[in-house]
């Protein structure tokens, strides 16, 4: 398996940290080649770009043999391309790595992008809020149970980080006992 970085034609260049500029959008790429007859036997191609905070615009998934649902339910992350390239680029970068050339880690996200998505004190960062936030709207109500099942956690902490995204202005605000909201743009933000 591999997994790489590839420019488009198309790209502009983004600040996606403080250290950190990158052309956006960018393809994130995700292979595994038949090392006998050096053909495609799956890949997934996610692009990559910017709209007041990174968005994946489209994924292409495609499988010589069809795509094993079960295991893309138990092992796919729909926010792996954007920790590889919210988490993982900007560090790459500042190790003056060649983000083109780099062979990307292909399993072990979401720490594979460069440790925690909260610090080791404990601090939730609004990154790692916005991920949960972003994760709690596209699983629905049975967010709770996959989330603390995939971070090691109980029902209550996931539940807790929902809330905290809601206070911190992330996420906007629903009636108690209701589900949803949308992720609100970082320049709207405001703490409740």
């Amino acid at each position: 398996m591999s997994s790489r970085l590839h420019p488009m034609t198309d790209a502009q260049p983004v600040a996606i940290s403080d250290s950190a500029t990158i052309d956006l959008p960018v393809v994130v790429d995700l292979m595994f080649i038949d090392p006998e007859s050096g053909e495609k036997v799956w890949y997934f191609e996610a692009v990559v770009d910017y709209d007041d905070s990174l968005v994946l615009r489209s994924l292409t998934m495609w499988g010589r043999d069809g795509l094993d649902i079960v295991r893309l339910q138990h092992e796919f992350r729909w926010a792996t391309p954007l920790d590889i390239v919210g988490r993982l680029v900007p560090k790459l970068i500042a190790n003056g790595a060649d983000i083109y050339a780099v062979d990307l880690p292909v399993t072990g996200f979401p720490e594979a992008a460069g440790g925690p998505a909260h610090d080791p004190a404990g601090a939730l960062t609004e990154e790692f809020l916005e991920s949960i936030a972003r994760e709690y709207l596209n699983l629905g109500r049975g967010y709770a149970d996959e989330l603390a099942s995939r971070f090691l956690v109980s029902r209550r902490t996931v539940v807790s980080w929902v809330e905290k995204a809601r206070r911190r202005g992330i996420l906007s605000p629903v009636r108690p006992g209701q589900f949803g909201g949308h992720i609100i743009p970082k320049g709207e933000r405001t703490l409740r």
